[in-house]
């Protein structure tokens, strides 16, 4: 009896044997099909990939860019910019030829900062396919500069000092601006104005805007030793801009309701002197006016180029 249990007992250790070399086999067999699955991944995504980028989708064509396509480079943010100045820029620069991600956008985008307008320019680029977008942040103005009060602005002035030329004009009512009758003369030349100039301009009109209640149309620098400020009802001459102006202007809102009683016309409410004010009335006749402003006009003419 025991010869027999030893003889099953060694023929099920057998069988056992040969099963676990099966089962070691066919996991030996499942890895090296696991690894070659991997490697043969591994070398189908780096095909997969160069395939891809070598993609014309990857890559902006430089007819899109002279034509200024839309569905691949878009302007954004250009009230006062024209849209051609910004597109004589992008063509002068050099088209990518690359992919759109190794695209380095800092000379184009220091180019547009030297527009007069610009105050910054961010490019934002997108991958696939291959397109920018041109974000541009302006200078906010606040002066339109005009030889007279009847001539359309000419320049403009930005809040930060900066000169804007005629090539910007007109600027969108957007903006909230005051006009400035100017020559630009050497004693006051507004190409040259710097931020300190313009704060003490922006100062002054919103201290007789305060005084007054009334928007100020415009500001007469022509002679700076003699200023006028255009209100909406009545003309202010408020003389030179000295230490004293702030106590003068204060006096607006005592002498502006008189002269809004009066039945003749006021020519200007004089308030060059600190302690003195008076009302000047309108004493002219229709034809001298109608006369200095054909000889406004004839000036502007001959002041304005061919």
């Amino acid at each position: 009896m025991s010869e027999f249990n030893r003889r099953q007992y060694y023929k099920r250790k057998s069988i056992i044997i040969k099963m676990k070399r099966k089962i070691a086999n066919a996991k030996k067999r499942i890895r090296r099909f696991r690894m070659l699955l991997r490697v043969s991944l591994i070398f189908g995504l780096v095909y997969l990939s160069y395939q891809l980028l070598g993609l014309s989708a990857w890559y902006i064509n430089p007819a899109d860019v002279v034509s200024l396509k839309p569905d691949v480079i878009r302007i954004e943010g250009n009230l006062i910019t024209p849209e051609y100045k910004i597109a004589d820029i992008i063509r002068r620069e050099d088209a990518p030829n690359e992919q759109i991600y190794k695209y380095s956008t800092k000379n184009l985008e220091e180019s547009l900062m030297r527009l007069q307008s610009v105050k910054k320019a961010y490019i934002r680029r997108f991958w696939f396919p291959a397109r920018i977008i041109v974000f541009i942040e302006e200078r906010t103005p606040v002066f339109l500069i005009a030889p007279n009060d009847e001539s359309a602005p000419i320049s403009a002035i930005t809040e930060d000092g900066y000169y804007i030329d005629r090539e910007y004009m007109p600027i969108p009512s957007k903006f909230k601006t005051t006009k400035i009758l100017s020559y630009g003369t050497n004693d006051d030349d507004y190409e040259n104005w710097d931020k300190k100039r313009v704060d003490e301009l922006i100062k002054l009109t919103k201290t007789i805007e305060a005084y007054s209640k009334q928007k100020v149309i415009y500001i007469d620098l022509r002679n700076q030793n003699d200023i006028y400020v255009k209100l909406d009802d009545v003309m202010l001459r408020i003389g030179s801009i000295d230490d004293t102006l702030k106590d003068r202007i204060k006096s607006i809102p005592t002498i502006l309701p008189e002269a809004k009683t009066l039945k003749q016309k006021v020519k200007y409410i004089d308030l060059r002197w600190k302690n003195t004010n008076y009302i000047k009335l309108d004493t002219e006749k229709p034809e001298q006016k109608q006369d200095k402003k054909d000889k406004n006009k004839e000036e502007n003419k001959e002041e304005t180029p061919d």
